[in-house]
């Protein structure tokens, strides 16, 4: 997460899937609103699919008085000290170690909500667990980090020397090349800063820049926002600060939430199968969350303050 675009689009998939609203029985919808006494169910479900993003798997306990869910616990990573799968391939057992006073227990499969992406493993100890996206983004991460470091001395170095001042044929002491620094930084800065410059013939005052090739890998910058959003699946305006100015709001909106339904189909699923009930999640969000989101594509010239206006009046917000 110290990535700045991992964390966007990271942030950005999770909140909205975190956002959108449940659709199942009433009393399960309330405990989906409120998985816990301690979270929000939008904390609680954001910080899961963000897991599942970053890490390919995420782990939530499901609580159960009965045959009735009352309510959901997630799971660190270090937690699930082992999955084991039974000889024949027909149920995995979670073995989970808890912080608190618990002992550490044994859960069949219909007892932990495994949220996982795509599954490619080659063996049946690897099939059954998914593949972050990140996998795909080492080269371009690696890059992306030189790429900051780069930047990040192109900027300290910018206080070295800019300008070097050439005397020809010249041998100078340290007190002449002093003196003739000093008289430059004295007719160039302060009241006579912008002022035009007067040297004598004998010197040949030279601009330093950054070199063709150093520039070129600092746009890499840019290339690697596109290879990040390519392999999270959503489009790269997101990521790049910019869109198509002819796109209309909702071929936009369209694309972003046709592009995050993979998704959302991993939560839904998972929940359906192990609850055992049809359970359904849409993006139906609220006014506030509409205006949010169309003053985040106005502000980053996806779409124009227009086409917002616009949206908004259609939605009946204003």
């Amino acid at each position: 997460m110290d990535n700045s675009d991992i964390y966007a689009v990271t942030t950005l998939i999770s909140s909205d899937i975190a956002a959108m609203k449940w659709h199942a029985t009433t009393t399960l919808e309330a405990v989906l609103d409120k998985p816990n006494a301690f979270t929000s169910g939008f904390n609680f479900w954001q910080s899961v699919v963000a897991k599942m993003l970053l890490y390919g798997n995420a782990y939530v306990l499901i609580n159960r008085n009965g045959q009735d869910v009352t309510g959901f616990e997630q799971l660190q990573d270090d937690q699930v000290t082992s999955v084991i799968i039974s000889d024949d391939g027909s149920d995995i057992t979670y073995q989970v170690r808890f912080n608190d006073n618990r002992p550490e227990t044994y859960f069949d499969s219909d007892e932990i909500l495994h949220f996982k992406l795509i599954s490619l493993g080659s063996d049946i100890n690897d099939q059954y667990f998914g593949k972050s996206p990140l996998l795909s983004l080492a080269p371009e991460i690696a890059i992306t980090n030189l790429s900051n470091e780069l930047a990040k001395s192109a900027l300290q170095n910018c206080t070295k020397p800019s300008v070097m001042i050439n005397v020809p044929e010249a041998q100078l002491d340290k007190e002449v090349k002093d003196s003739i620094r000093d008289g430059f930084v004295e007719s160039t800065t302060g009241a006579n800063y912008g002022k035009p410059i007067v040297v004598d013939s004998s010197a040949k005052v030279e601009t330093l820049g950054i070199s063709p090739e150093v520039a070129n890998l600092l746009s890499n910058l840019a290339f690697t926002k596109t290879q990040i959003a390519k392999a999270f699946g959503v489009p790269d305006s997101y990521l790049m600060g910019q869109g198509d100015q002819q796109s209309s709001i909702e071929m936009i909106q369209g694309l972003y939430n046709t592009s995050i339904t993979r998704y959302k189909n991993a939560i839904q699923s998972e929940l359906t199968l192990k609850i055992g009930v049809p359970i359904e999640m849409s993006t139906e969000i609220t006014d506030d969350a509409m205006i949010n989101r169309l003053v985040t594509l106005a502000d980053k010239q996806i779409i124009s303050p227009v086409d917002a206006n616009s949206a908004l009046k259609q939605k009946g917000i204003i």
